[in-house]
């Protein structure tokens, strides 16, 4: 066992630029060594609801807060605060083919590793995105991550809640979802940009499948070689830190990776990865095993040469 009793941990997905200063505290005396913000995400993680579809303008802000943000947090909370930039499929965008010129330039910054999160959502809130445009971003958004040779953070859907028993916080409209089986929501969406990322031609080293749960986690280890990232730190989502406990026991280590999802408008809890690696613990899983899963496969599919000690 570790001599201090912290294993250090990467959250490779959060929308924590939204949170309180005291939540950074928090991350960083728990463990924190690195986060990855996802930027391009307007309605749920920064509580702007626009008077017209968001634009290029809009795309400029979204990303470039949480860049200039990052060295700031850097230097007052002691960890790692990287970006990944990405239009969230979550929301309709005007002028997308012109925000996607930008990023090479801006993957220039040293704090912007990857892009995402991106992926076909037939879901948005207040302004649709016809899917047609949606896939045609997803194949420009990826050649830029295979260009420049960074991770891309793929994000799967959340299926449509049943009239009974709605999820507090859902705010998404219904669009273009086929009639799809609850159960196979997410897997179908996720063969569905997969058909995209390969024919692009993404290295699948480079590619993690994120929002995973249930009914994608054995699909995704057995089909593919991308990371399979899993999100417990919103109580939106059905995974928590019990279940990621469960897929290291189960599935092991490899090509698993933890991450939060937190942001400003769900309810969040802070402390979920700590909270996982106590569990983990608590079951007799190995220290290698789980440095692996919530820090060593983060530190090797961003390149971010860490070290755990």
């Amino acid at each position: 066992m570790s001599a201090n009793g912290v294993i250090p941990y990467i959250d490779t997905h959060c929308h924590t630029h939204t949170r309180s200063y005291d939540d950074w505290e928090t991350l960083g005396a728990t463990g924190c060594a690195a986060l990855v913000i996802s930027a391009g995400v307007p309605n749920l993680m920064y509580l702007e609801m626009h008077e017209e579809m968001p634009d290029l303008e809009d795309a400029r802000h979204y990303w470039g807060q949480p860049i200039r943000f990052a060295p700031l947090a850097e230097a007052k909370h002691y960890f790692k605060v990287n970006v990944a930039i990405g239009l969230n499929h979550m929301s309709g965008w005007k002028d997308w083919d012109k925000a996607i010129e930008l990023m090479p330039e801006l993957l220039k910054d040293p704090h912007v590793i990857g892009i995402g999160e991106i992926g076909l959502d037939p879901r948005q809130m207040q302004y649709q995105w016809p899917m047609d445009e949606q896939e045609e971003a997803v194949a420009r958004q990826t050649q830029v991550a295979k260009d420049h040779k960074v991770p891309l953070i793929l994000h799967t859907p959340t299926p449509p809640p049943a009239e009974s028993g709605k999820r507090g916080g859902d705010y998404r409209q219904e669009s273009v979802a086929p009639d799809v089986p609850m159960d196979e929501y997410k897997l179908h969406w996720l063969k569905k940009d997969l058909e995209i990322i390969d024919r692009v031609g993404l290295p699948h080293e480079l590619l993690i499948v994120d929002h995973s749960d249930k009914t994608t986690i054995e699909w995704a280890l057995r089909e593919t070689e991308a990371y399979v990232g899993i999100s417990i730190g919103s109580h939106f989502r059905v995974t928590n830190p019990q279940f990621f406990a469960d897929v290291v026991e189960r599935y092991g280590p490899e090509r698993i990776i933890v991450n939060t999802d937190h942001a400003a408008l769900l309810s969040c809890d802070i402390m979920a990865i700590p909270k996982a690696i106590r569990e983990m613990r608590r079951r007799g899983i190995e220290e290698a095993a789980i440095q692996r899963a919530v820090f060593d496969n983060a530190n090797e599919c961003f390149s971010m040469g860490l070290e755990a000690g």
